[in-house]
């Protein structure tokens, strides 16, 4: 295989191929997206996998960062190649090389210019909680235990409060120093499933709490499954979690944080413009 190609000796931006990667993560085994030198993550990951592939170094973009620990199973990222690749066999000659907890289930090409972030209007997170007095082997990496039931009503009587354009401050921080903290929440909608019952155990349970918005800030998803989970639990009024988003506080107060290992990066969005 040919050296790989830097940035520096690409082709004019004209000449690149983009394409937009939509992957599928455990992020059990991961210390998170971002690429951190002498630790594994998804980033650095999809990077090794694409210069094995293509001979090419490239920059990544991706729609959202996630935690260590946190799952995805429609992360898109952005990459720039000089040379075409037919996308069904870009996506096959990456799977064949990846790792088994990273998988590439799409690849398509998309306009130039590119921006797997930026370019999306609206992104889907959901976080998996189960009320459980027991643990559970098969669950543990990918939910949330919690002991005692939930107040299913009143979780979704105060998540109502949250749709809507509001300064979530309280939940999170800006990717960006300085950056807003404004973001539109479209929906929250909490689910209930029912697990299988066995003899002797009382009957156990998951919420699905899945919160679609136009963009995230750093941590505001597992502070708002925190939340509401705090109220579920009768450990926060109601009241108190819709007063964050009515009259953000100057400081951000110490909300519980839900574990990262209950969060799914579901869905990114994007404008019919924009080929996924």
């Amino acid at each position: 295989m040919s050296a790989p190609t830097t940035m520096s000796d690409a082709a004019p931006a004209d000449a690149l191929h983009p394409y937009a990667l939509t992957l599928e993560y455990d992020g059990s085994g991961f210390s998170g997206w971002q690429r951190q030198p002498g630790r594994r993550t998804v980033e650095g990951t999809l990077l090794a996998a694409i210069a094995a592939v293509t001979g090419e170094e490239v920059r990544l973009t991706a729609a959202g960062r996630t935690d260590a620990g946190a799952h995805a199973h429609g992360q898109v990222a952005g990459c720039s190649l000089r040379r075409g690749w037919d996308p069904g066999r870009l996506r096959a000659a990456l799977n064949a090389v990846l790792p088994a907890d990273v998988v590439v289930v799409e690849a398509a090409p998309a306009p130039a210019g590119f921006h797997a972030r930026l370019d999306a209007v609206a992104r889907s997170y959901r976080y998996v909680v189960m009320s459980r007095g027991e643990r559970s082997a098969v669950a543990r990496q990918y939910a949330w235990r919690v002991r005692g039931p939930l107040d299913l009503a009143a979780m979704r009587r105060v998540a109502a409060s949250l749709v809507g354009t509001h300064d979530f401050a309280a939940f999170g921080r800006s990717p960006r120093r300085g950056g807003s903290t404004t973001r539109r929440v479209d929906s929250v909608r909490l689910r209930q499933l029912a697990l299988a019952e066995r003899r002797g155990i009382a009957p156990q349970s998951a919420v699905v709490i899945e919160v679609v918005a136009d963009a995230f800030l750093y941590g505001m998803m597992r502070s708002i499954a925190g939340a509401l989970v705090a109220v579920g639990l009768g450990r926060m009024r109601g009241e108190q979690l819709a007063a964050l988003v009515q009259r953000p506080p100057a400081q951000r107060p110490p909300l519980p944080v839900a574990p990262a290992h209950g969060l799914h990066q579901w869905r990114v969005t994007y404008p019919q413009t924009v080929t996924r």
